[in-house]
């Protein structure tokens, strides 16, 4: 091998900017989540960001997490999370779900388990090509396993476990928009936070979709925007007056820059809205994610199923795990010097460069994108 080499600043993660993915089967179908998951809705959109900031950050570990460091990426309460899910607060003969010991009560870990036993049902089917195919989704699993356990060493922190479902871990690898994820959990904080979550979301996929084709600017109508912000101003001015704020708010507090101008729709035009904001994001100067960083991904899944399958085939059992190649994958100590000598060859494949065993080593056990790499 040549020289060591440092891992490409797309592995570093900015201070201001964190960019991850979002799956686009649910960015594009915002709406069917608050339909499939009424009151947890917000916290599904969460979840579904905050493990794929996971996996950007540490592929080798995404799996494991704590509520509080749930709440640091997402800007949720905590203490809201802990308290007893209003579905059996309200009613105290609701039977309260119990898996692998667990009782599923308080408010975050029942969105969880809703999430475990309740599919994304989509309005219309989401389709989406996958090497010269149409990949037709009627509904969308998020997870497919929890496990809750409690920290040894602390006795009362709670440690989460999940596997998430082949159709997100799909996504996050080959079907998704680029967002800022430190953005995200800014403009989520106080009243309204759902909705402005939701357009955020919103404004990064009509962003991706802009540059994608070569383009900057778009119009849009106003009562979009304000359906997609859970805006409910009947009164045109009134709703005008709340897009602007929240659309102020996203650029304040979540760093987005772009610039938007009110219009007025063309009345010669027969059913066209009225009023409509035209979005400029020509101010935008962060590049979207590196070519080189999709095709790392991909490169790197790859040769970790085919290790994976080459090593076990399909008669490695784990009682009560859902899914052996997702937890082989996340334990960094598992198979570390084989795991090490793939990332080097996906690396190279893709960056044309070479970087040290010791290196790939030192990723997979201190995450991908880790702040002292």
């Amino acid at each position: 091998m040549q020289h060591e080499n440092k891992p490409s600043e797309t592995f570093l993660s900015d201070p201001t900017y964190f960019l991850s993915r979002i799956d686009r089967s649910v960015a594009d179908n915002i709406r069917d989540i608050e339909k499939s998951f009424d009151e947890d809705a917000g916290i599904v959109k969460d979840f579904i960001v905050f493990i794929s900031r996971k996996m950007k950050k540490d592929l080798f570990g995404f799996t494991r997490f704590t509520l509080s460091e749930f709440c640091k990426e997402t800007g949720r309460n905590k203490q809201t999370l802990c308290e007893v899910h209003p579905k059996f607060k309200n009613n105290p003969k609701a039977e309260v779900p119990e898996y692998f010991g667990h009782r599923f009560e308080t408010t975050f870990d029942y969105a969880l388990f809703h999430m475990l036993s309740n599919n994304i049902i989509f309005s219309r089917s989401y389709e989406y090509k996958h090497q010269d195919k149409v990949i037709e989704l009627k509904n969308f699993a998020i997870l497919k396993d929890i496990k809750v356990s409690i920290d040894r060493h602390t006795n009362t922190i709670k440690i989460y476990d999940v596997r998430i479902s082949d159709e997100l871990m799909e996504g996050f690898f080959r079907r998704y928009y680029t967002i800022d994820t430190n953005g995200y959990k800014h403009v989520g904080k106080g009243r309204g936070g759902d909705g402005r979550k939701s357009l955020y979301i919103f404004l990064y996929k009509t962003r991706h979709q802009l540059l994608s084709s070569g383009k900057r600017i778009t119009k849009l109508p106003i009562d979009l925007l304000a359906s997609v912000a859970h805006i409910e101003s009947e009164e045109p001015r009134f709703k005008k007056k709340s897009v602007k704020r929240v659309l102020d708010y996203i650029r304040e507090k979540g760093k987005l820059p772009f610039d938007y101008t009110f219009v007025q729709g063309d009345p010669t035009k027969k059913y066209q809205e009225l009023y409509w904001v035209s979005l400029d994001f020509s101010v935008y100067h962060e590049v979207m994610e590196a070519k080189e960083d999709h095709n790392f991904y991909i490169a790197l899944l790859e040769r970790m199923r085919d290790l994976f399958h080459h090593t076990y085939g399909n008669h490695v059992q784990i009682t009560g795990e859902k899914d052996t190649f997702q937890r082989w994958l996340t334990n960094s100590d598992a198979d570390l010097t084989h795991k090490a000598n793939e990332l080097c060859k996906a690396y190279f494949k893709v960056h044309n460069k070479d970087i040290t065993l010791a290196m790939a080593k030192k990723l997979i056990r201190g995450g991908l994108f880790s702040d002292d790499n």
